[in-house]
């Protein structure tokens, strides 16, 4: 359906606009002849429609292949870059329906602005600014592609309300890009969140935040532009946004919103706009839990709701680990920007994808404690006795009068061995010396060679006679011999 204010296609069935937030006319045939705004959008339309598949901008190098989306402030288009292998990408055209060349001067500043606010943005979750250019009075900016399927076309797939689990898990991921861009200086407003604006990757399977055709730093302090140009979508956007005074805590009311549509199957662009029932009224599959955040969280009152998106992710993430007992993951892409990605960790160790999380920094100190052993090791078998005992070792000082112990034990074994060999080699020398001194005399009486022939023809008589009783002495011959 067309609305009859801004020329804006919207989809069959809404009851505001997407662009101005005007009520669409219910019956389709009333739309012609509703009022028409005095300012037409035919240079918009033109400069739009002339991008039609196959067109070719930037010297021929990113080639057209159809049109994504198209709003009051500019149109994303799918396109090939042919220096990168047709890599696909998205080229937003900025789309002005100023007249006044003053008007027009600001929006062509503004996005300006957006590519290079954009263009420091360093987040896995927000698609890179590749490259901008302008052609004549048009200009455009490529973005990288995020191949998958958004929040709003999977709702309209489904027509059912989305698990609590995987709504919730996709909350967490936003939210921590939410909170990336609060800390960036100045903070930025995404300022139109909504399940459009979600792309499910189809490749990791993460919630990727898109479309920051009105996002801004708060720079400026010009209300009156900021009501024109940032309303963002009714039935997401908060009241206060379109008085001009949207800040970060504006994006956690829309993506609240969000998260109520994708939990209760319930369009608050089809119902009038600041009003949501109690979502376990419509969905009692719910917990009381998410129902309390998503009440606090769309309070119409800024300083009543969630004033950080770390303190709301906190919430989110305690319901996803006690109640389904699993926590963000966040951590296997941030860049350690995001402040309670570390909170939720050190709450929720019994988990398994945390543990690794605790791990990596503990590694280094179980290293280092492994290190400080190291000096005692000089006397090899204390060291492995040591090992059994662990971490504890280290600290203690037993080790130390362990290793003390050693260097005294070899010294004795050494002395004993010496005293030993010593005594040993003592008995054998005077074994030797006695030994000598009774074999001298013996071999003396008796040498070698000696024979008897003074009578050869008799047999020789062995002498009977008995030594002298100390065994030394000559020894004296039978009577008739000399």
């Amino acid at each position: 359906m067309e609305c009859p204010y801004c020329n804006t296609e919207n989809r069959d069935g809404v009851r505001f606009c997407n662009n101005c937030g005007k009520p669409l006319p219910l019956d389709p045939a009333a739309a012609s002849s509703a009022p028409k705004p005095a300012v037409a959008a035919s240079n918009a339309k033109v400069t739009s429609r002339s991008l039609t598949p196959g067109s070719r901008v930037q010297g021929g190098r990113y080639v057209i292949k159809k049109i994504l989306g198209q709003g009051g402030m500019g149109a994303a288009l799918l396109a090939t870059d042919i220096r990168l292998d047709s890599k696909p990408v998205v080229i937003k055209e900025l789309i002005s329906d100023n007249t006044d060349p003053a008007q027009l001067q600001e929006d062509v500043r503004n996005f300006k602005r957006e590519v290079a606010t954009l263009a420091h943005l360093d987040h896995p979750l927000i698609p890179n600014v590749t490259d901008h250019f302008q052609e004549g009075s048009r200009y455009f900016m490529v973005q990288e592609y995020v191949e998958g399927e958004n929040l709003e076309e999977r709702m309209d797939r489904v027509n059912q309300p989305m698990k609590e689990r995987e709504a919730l898990g996709y909350a967490s991921q936003v939210l921590d890009i939410l909170e990336y861009l609060s800390q960036e200086t100045p903070p930025i407003v995404h300022r139109d969140i909504k399940p459009a604006n979600i792309i499910i990757g189809t490749k990791d399977k993460r919630a990727h935040l898109v479309d920051f055709g009105i996002a801004r730093a708060d720079v400026t302090r010009n209300a009156q532009r900021k009501q024109t140009s940032a309303l963002g979508t009714p039935g997401y956007a908060p009241p206060e946004q379109y008085q001009g005074n949207a800040d970060p805590r504006s994006d956690l009311y829309a993506l609240a919103a969000t998260m109520h549509h994708l939990l209760t199957n319930r369009d608050p662009r089809n119902h009038p706009p600041f009003t949501y029932p109690p979502a376990r009224a419509l969905n009692p599959q719910l917990s009381p839990e998410i129902e309390k955040i998503l009440s606090r969280a769309l309070i119409n009152d800024i300083n009543q709701r969630y004033q950080s998106a770390a303190a709301m992710k906190k919430d989110i993430d305690d319901i996803l680990l006690k109640r389904f007992g699993v926590s963000d993951n966040t951590s296997s892409y941030t860049l350690g920007t995001s402040g309670p990605i570390g909170a939720v960790n050190a709450a929720s160790a019994p988990t398994v994808p945390q543990q690794p999380t605790r791990t990596q920094p503990a590694a280094p100190y179980q290293g280092s404690q492994r290190q400080q052993p190291l000096p005692p090791p000089p006397p090899p078998p204390q060291q492995q006795r040591g090992q059994g005992n662990w971490q504890n070792i280290p600290p203690y000082s037993p080790p130390v009068a362990l290793s003390n112990r050693p260097p005294t034990r070899p010294p004795q074994q050494s002395n004993q061995g010496y005293l030993g060999r010593s005594l040993l080699l003592l008995i054998l020398v005077v074994l030797l010396i006695g030994g000598l001194f009774f074999a001298v005399p013996y071999f003396r009486a008796h040498p070698f060679g000696q024979s008897n022939n003074t009578n050869s023809g008799t047999t020789p008589t062995i002498s009977t006679s008995a030594l002298p009783a100390n065994g030394i002495g000559p020894v004296k011959a039978p009577d008739g011999e000399t």
